[in-house]
């Protein structure tokens, strides 16, 4: 936020959470929840592990950040999301790749059966026109 020089007022009105709460984070009184992180990092466009270590913050922040246990916990828990959503995004591409490959597949199988088929309407036509010996 301080490197993006962005107004606290700002920060409020972009994430929807209310200036009274964006005052008490900036101010130390309070710790942000975890999806109030989120949703500002989300919004700064910054891993959410910034926000908790940012060097940049005031010193009310700073001293408020390093004395929490709380805080411990919730870089923890950030970390593992972030592991989650990795993994998660991994499986979706190979999900993705998967399904292309399949769509490929079945292309194949059907230009190949599409092929047999117009050579069996061949044989077919060639037998009906010839007509029995009498």
């Amino acid at each position: 936020m301080f490197n993006k020089r962005l107004k606290a007022a700002d920060l409020a009105r972009g994430t929807k959470i209310p200036p009274s709460i964006i005052s008490r984070y900036l101010s130390g009184k309070n710790n942000p929840s975890t999806d109030n992180i989120m949703t500002i990092s989300n919004y700064l466009a910054v891993h959410p592990q910034s926000l908790l270590g940012s060097s940049d913050a005031p010193k009310t922040i700073q001293s408020s950040k390093g004395l929490s246990s709380s805080t411990d916990s919730l870089l923890k828990v950030i970390e593992v999301q972030g592991e989650l959503i990795e993994n998660l995004q991994k499986q979706v591409k190979e999900w993705e790749d998967y399904k292309d490959a399949s769509k490929e597949r079945q292309a194949q199988g059907k230009a190949k059966a599409d092929q047999a088929i117009s050579k069996n309407k061949q044989k077919v036509g060639f037998l009906k026109r010839r007509k029995p010996k009498k």
